[in-house]
């Protein structure tokens, strides 16, 4: 009986022990699930802002793109405004020569010289409202640009 005891009391405490062990071990499975799943919802974040940091960096690139074109036509604004302004100018000494030629006296016979004069005032006029056209253009260009780059 005494032995018998012993054994009984022996196999309580092993299943004692038992059950201590498999709380343990579920409390270890339990755990590590936790992990794991943290693990995978950190690597989910990772690529989500591995994803953002490309679509900014894409986005970058592109703005860049934008200032060079933008700066390209300020450029193109800045001469076309020097080129409208020698235009405006020699016309403005054309007409002023055609001006000061003296009136002829007879019947009205341009002479050839002042008939050169006014094709030239006209290639010239022709020529100043084209690069002014250009310029309306270049400049709705840079416009565009611009109002794309602040958005």
């Amino acid at each position: 009986r005494a032995e018998a005891a012993a054994l009984a009391r022996r196999l309580q405490e092993l299943e004692r022990r038992h059950e201590k062990t498999c709380e343990e071990v579920f409390r270890v499975q339990r755990q590590a699930l936790f992990m794991k799943s943290e693990r995978q919802a950190a690597e989910d974040r990772l690529g989500t802002a591995h994803k953002q940091l490309e679509q900014a960096q894409d986005e970058a690139r592109r703005l860049r793109e934008l200032h060079g074109h933008a700066e390209e036509a300020a450029r193109m604004v800045r001469d076309r405004d020097r080129k409208i302004t020698e235009l405006s100018k020699e016309v403005f000494r054309l007409k002023e020569a055609l001006n000061a030629l003296p009136e002829p006296g007879g019947p009205p016979q341009p002479p050839p010289n002042t008939a050169a004069l006014q094709a030239r005032i006209r290639a010239l006029e022709e020529k100043l409202e084209e690069t002014e056209t250009r310029h309306s253009k270049v400049v709705t260009l840079y416009r565009s640009h611009l109002l794309y780059a602040s958005q």
